[in-house]
C-alpha cells in the first residue's frame, strides 16, 4: 500500500494533475464499456484457477504469482517495442513524469497488483478463499467510491449519490450470498472470528488498492494516448516486487525446488493478467473507477461460475446461493449504472 509520503505526495500535486476532468459518453458507448468490463472480469477468473493451479502443481503460490507477471511482462514488452504508438506512449508518459503532469506514485499500481498476490497466498490458507473474495470486494468497493468522488481516476470526479451506493451494496451483499455455501469448507485454518476478522483486513486493503491501480493505470494511460504503456509499466514494476516477496518467502518458509511444470496452459495466467491491466485502464476513463471494479466483480463470479460447471475441479460445488447471489450482482450493476434521474437535475452519463 502507499507509504504516508507517497499519499502526501499526491496532496500536495496541483488539483489539475491529481484530478481528471468530467467527461461524457454516448450511451451506446457506456453499454460496450460495461459488458466489456464483465468480460474482463471471465479472464480474472480463468487467471486465478491458473495461479491457483500452477501454485498447487509448484508448492510455491508466490513464485507462481511471479511466473504469471512475467509472462504477461515479456507480452507487453514485446508490444512496447514491436508496436509503434507503444514506443511512443513510453516516450509520453515518462516525459509526463519528468515534467510532474502525472505524479510518480502513480507507478505504484504493479505494486498494488503484487501485494493483491502476496495478500491472498497468506490469508487464503488462514481464512479461506471466500474471506478473501469478500474482503478484496468490500475495498474495491470502497475504493471505487473514494477514487471516483475525489476525480483521481481518468474520468474525473463521479458524484456520491444514494443510487452508487445502495448499487455498491448490493453487489458486497451478492458477493457475500454466493460465497457462503463456501464457508468453512475451503481448507481455512482460522476458526476464530476474531482472527478471521484480522486478517480479513488485509483483502480489504488489497481491494482499496486494486481501486487505485486501476485509476493510477487509467491515468497513465489517458496521457500516453495507449493502454500499452501503463501494462507494460504496471507488469514492470510488478515483477520486480514479486522478485523480493518470493525471495523472502524461499529464505523464511520451507518450500520445494522450482520446477516449471511442461503443461502450456498454466502459463495463460499472465496473458489473462495483460487483458485485465489493460482494460482497466481504458475502460475506466468511460464508466469510472466504481463501475469499472463492480463490472469487474460481477464477470469474475460468472466466470468462476462458469468454470465451475464446464471444467469443475474435484471439491467444486454449485450451490443455488451462489447462483443467486451471481446473478444478484448485475441488479447491483443496474442500479449503479443507470442515469437516475432527480426531480430538476441534469444527468450525465
Amino acid at each position: 500500500m502507499p507509504s504516508t509520503d507517497a499519499v502526501q505526495q499526491i496532496a500536495e500535486q496541483p488539483a489539475a494533475v491529481v484530478t481528471a476532468p468530467a467527461q461524457t459518453h454516448s450511451p451506446v458507448t457506456v453499454l460496450i464499456a460495461q459488458i466489456a468490463a464483465v468480460l474482463a472480469g471471465g479472464a480474472m477468473a480463468v487467471q486465478s484457477r491458473v495461479n491457483g493451479e500452477l501454485g498447487a502443481r509448484t508448492g510455491d503460490s508466490v513464485a507462481a504469482g511471479l511466473t504469471g507477471f512475467s509472462v504477461g511482462f515479456v507480452i507487453v514488452l514485446l508490444g512496447t517495442a514491436l508496436i509503434p504508438a507503444g514506443r511512443r506512449g513510453l516516450i509520453t508518459a515518462l516525459g509526463a513524469f519528468r515534467a510532474r503532469r502525472l505524479p510518480a506514485v502513480f507507478l505504484l499500481s504493479g505494486v498494488f497488483g503484487a501485494f493483491l498476490v502476496v495478500v491472498q497466498t497468506v490469508t487464503t490458507p488462514m481464512v479461506g478463499v471466500s474471506v478473501f473474495i469478500l474482503g478484496m470486494v468490500v475495498g474495491q468497493s470502497v475504493g471505487g467510491l473514494g477514487v471516483d468522488r475525489a476525480g483521481i481516476g481518468p474520468g474525473g470526479m463521479k458524484p456520491l449519490t444514494g443510487w452508487r451506493l445502495l448499487g455498491t451494496g448490493i453487489i458486497v451483499i451478492s458477493v457475500l450470498i454466493a460465497q457462503l455455501p463456501h464457508f468453512g469448507d475451503d481448507g481455512a485454518e482460522a476458526r476464530s472470528p476474531a482472527l478471521v476478522l484480522a486478517l480479513l483486513l488485509l483483502p480489504v486493503l488489497a481491494g482499496l488498492g486494486s481501486a487505485l491501480q486501476t485509476a493510477f493505470n487509467g491515468r497513465i494511460g489517458a496521457e500516453a494516448g495507449t493502454p500499452i504503456t501503463p501494462t507494460v509499466l504496471n507488469f514492470a514494476v510488478g515483477v520486480l516486487s514479486l522478485i523480493i516477496a518470493t525471495v523472502i518467502h524461499r529464505l523464511t518458509a520451507d518450500l520445494p525446488p522450482w520446477q516449471f511444470p511442461p503443461q502450456w496452459w498454466l502459463y495463460l495466467g499472465g496473458v489473462c493478467g495483460v487483458v485485465f491491466v489493460a482494460a482497466g485502464a481504458v475502460l475506466s476513463r468511460i464508466i469510472g473507477i466504481l463501475r469499472t471494479s463492480l463490472s469487474l466483480t460481477a464477470g469474475m463470479l460468472t466466470g468462476a461460475l462458469l468454470l465451475d460447471l464446464l471444467v469443475p475441479t474435484s471439491g467444486a460445488v454449485i450451490a443455488p446461493l451462489t447462483v443467486l447471489g451471481t446473478a444478484l450482482t448485475f441488479v447491483g450493476l443496474v442500479v449503479v449504472s443507470l442515469p437516475w434521474k432527480r426531480r430538476g437535475a441534469v444527468v450525465r452519463t
